[in-house]
C-alpha cells in the first residue's frame, strides 16, 4: 500500500512531530487504523511502500534546504526531457520551451532527509504494518543536465553507494521489521550501482527482501531475444532472479515486479497479453519461487490470473523453456523448490545444477579485486555513522 506516494505526501495523519513539521498529508489519506483493521480480520501481509528519495515535499521544504541543487541555476535541481515547439495563438512556431520531468529529488546523502524517511516506517511499523518497502532508493538518473546536479549534503569520500548503504544501515538499525527496497532490473542482472548507487551486494547486506523491476519493456528489445520469441518474458524473469539472489550472496529473498502493464515497445506491441504476464509468473515459479508482485500504475490488472496460476492457464504452453532441466538454478544454490519430488536423487540435482555453477563464478569473479581493493575502487565506501547529526 503506497503510504508515501511518488510525490512526498503521506497518506497517513502522522502522530511522530517531525512527520508533522515536515510532511504533508494527501487529501487521498486512508484512515489507517481502519484500513490495518480490516486486513488484520483476513490475515492479509500489510507492505507499506515509501517513495524515498523522489520527494516533492521535502526538496521544498525550508527554502530547498534538502533539494539536489543546480549548479547553473542556483536552485533546486529538476530534470530536463527536452525541448518542445511553441506555437502562437495563430498556430505560427514561435521558438521553443523546456519541457522538465514530473520529479523532484532529495539530497540522498542527508542524514535528516533518511531521518524523516525512517521515521515514517517506524511509526507505520508501530501502527501495525508487517514489513516496510523503500521505493525510489537510488539517484536521480532522468535529464539532459544531469551534469549540472549538486549534492550538498555529500561527505568527503562518498560515493553514490556509500550514501545508500549508509542509509539502509541507519534503517537497518531502527526498523523493527523486514526491509525492503525496489531496484532497476539491470542492477538485479549485472553488478551496476555507479550510475544509480543501487549496488546489490553491498545493500543486501542490510535488507531483507530485494524487488527487481525484470520489466521485459525496460531492457533492451534483442536482450534475450531468440526462439521461441514470446519465451521471452519467461528467460529474463527465470534466470534474472537467479543472477540477483547470487549477487546478493543469497542472503535475500528476490521478489520481483511483474511487468502487469503494457508499454509501446517492439517486444509488446506484438506480444502482450495475459500470456505474458503469465509467463514472467512462471518464470519466477520456476527458479526460485520466493514470491513476487504485479506492478501496474493504473491498477488495470488481468482479473482472470489467478493468485497461484496452475501450468494450464496458460496456451500455448512453453515446452522449450520449461522442461525439467531448465529449472535447476534453485538446486544450485540449495534452495528447496516445489518441483524437488519430481528430482529425488541427490547427485541427479548436483548434476543438473553443474552447469550453473559457471554463472556463479562470472558474477563473482572480481571478488579478489574487491577484497583487495585499493582506496579508488568501489568496495572502499566511506560510510557515515548511524546518525551524523544536522547541518
Amino acid at each position: 500500500i503506497d503510504m508515501k506516494d511518488d510525490y512526498g505526501l503521506l497518506r497517513f495523519e502522522p502522530n511522530s512531530q517531525l512527520l508533522k513539521q515536515k510532511g504533508k498529508v494527501t487529501q487521498y489519506k486512508i484512515d489507517l487504523e481502519q484500513v490495518v483493521s480490516e486486513f488484520k480480520k483476513d490475515g492479509v501481509y500489510l507492505i507499506a511502500r515509501i517513495v524515498v528519495f523522489k520527494d516533492r515535499n521535502l526538496a521544498s521544504y525550508d527554502k530547498g534546504k534538502y533539494a539536489v541543487w543546480n549548479s547553473r541555476t542556483n536552485s533546486p535541481w529538476i530534470g530536463i526531457r527536452g525541448k518542445e515547439d511553441v506555437t502562437d495563438e495563430s498556430g505560427n512556431p514561435a521558438g521553443t520551451k523546456t519541457v522538465y520531468y514530473d520529479e523532484n529529488w532529495v539530497d540522498p546523502y542527508s542524514e535528516e532527509v533518511w531521518e524523516y524517511n525512517v521515521e515514517i516506517a517506524k511509526e507505520l511499523v508501530s501502527r501495525g504494518f508487517d514489513e516496510i518497502q523503500f521505493d525510489y532508493i537510488r539517484f536521480p538518473t532522468d535529464g539532459t543536465n544531469l551534469n549540472s546536479a549538486v549534492y550538498r549534503w555529500r561527505d568527503k569520500g562518498m560515493v553514490k553507494e556509500s550514501a545508500l548503504v549508509s542509509f539502509l544501515s541507519y534503517a537497518r538499525k531502527n526498523i523493527k521489521a523486514p526491509i525492503g527496497i525496489d531496484i532497476y532490473g539491470a542492477n538485479g542482472w549485472y553488478r551496476s550501482g555507479t550510475r544509480t548507487g543501487q549496488d546489490v551486494e553491498l545493500m543486501s547486506e542490510y535488507v531483507d527482501v530485494i524487488c527487481p523491476m525484470f520489466y521485459p519493456s525496460h531492457f533492451e528489445q534483442d536482450f534475450l531475444e531468440y526462439p521461441p520469441y514470446e519465451e521471452r518474458a519467461y528467460r529474463i524473469y527465470f534466470y534474472g532472479s537467479f543472477r540477483n539472489t547470487i549477487i546478493g550472496r543469497n542472503r535475500i529473498i528476490v521478489r520481483p515486479w511483474i511487468q502487469a502493464f503494457y508499454m509501446g515497445v517492439r517486444h509488446d506491441r506484438k506480444y502482450y497479453d495475459k500470456n505474458y504476464v503469465l509467463r514472467e509468473i512462471f518464470g519466477v515459479r520456476d527458479g526460485l519461487d520466493r514470491g513476487y508482485m504485479h506492478w501496474n500504475n493504473s491498477g488495470g490488472y488481468y482479473e482472470d490470473i489467478s493468485p497461484d496460476p496452475q501450468d494450464n492457464e496458460i496456451s500455448p504452453w512453453h515446452e522449450k523453456e520449461c522442461d525439467l532441466q531448465k529449472r535447476i538454478p534453485a538446486f544450485s544454490l540449495g534452495i528447496k523448490n516445489s518441483l524437488d519430488s519430481d528430482l529425488q536423487d541427490l547427485e541427479q540435482k548436483k548434476e543438473n545444477a553443474k552447469d550453473m555453477i559457471s554463472i556463479w563464478n562470472s558474477v563473482l569473479d572480481n571478488e579478489l579485486e574487491y577484497e583487495n581493493a585499493s582506496v579508488t575502487t568501489r568496495n572502499f565506501l566511506h560510510v557515515k555513522p548511524v546518525f551524523g547529526g544536522s547541518k
